[in-house]
């Protein structure tokens, strides 16, 4: 059987195969970065970033993607190439840290496909005195919000 050569697959190939394999975990991408320079560059691309899976991340590692945290960098790279979930826990952390006017605004891309980014927006604008907004935006996405409760039951 003939051995791969990692280094002449088409870029288009191997970041497929990144973009899938931080799909599964964020964790999965270390190795790929300490493989090299070749690897560097697909991991940090935007269609890598956004599919990401960054909870693994937040739930085991929640104070390294906080202010000076060792995945905060990467962290920052998700939210800003506009992956759903880290834009959703940016927005929380915002919230605890500057208030819920940077949180909603941080949010606001979410809204409203991304049902529990919509019900923190419109709680947050309830928090803030915002009542109309907040009505405006849980009824544009009630029935992503009855999904969600119905879910947790």
């Amino acid at each position: 059987m003939a051995s791969l050569n990692i280094p002449n697959l088409p870029e288009e190939i191997l970041c497929k195969i990144i973009e899938m394999v931080g799909a599964d975990s964020f964790y999965y991408l270390g190795g790929i970065l300490r493989a090299g320079k070749r690897g560097y560059a697909p991991v940090h691309e935007p269609s890598v970033l956004r599919k990401c899976n960054v909870q693994p991340m937040v739930t085991f590692a929640t104070y390294q993607i906080c202010t000076g945290g060792q995945f905060r960098e990467f962290f920052i790279k998700c939210v800003t190439a506009g992956n759903t979930n880290a834009i959703y826990y940016e927005g929380l952390y915002a919230a605890l840290m500057v208030g819920p006017e940077k949180c909603i605004r941080i949010l606001q891309p979410n809204v409203p496909n991304h049902d529990l980014s919509t019900l923190a927006v419109g709680i947050f604008n309830v928090c803030i005195g915002n009542d109309k907004e907040a009505s405006k935006t849980v009824s544009a996405s009630s029935q992503l919000i009855t999904m969600t409760f119905a879910r947790m039951r």
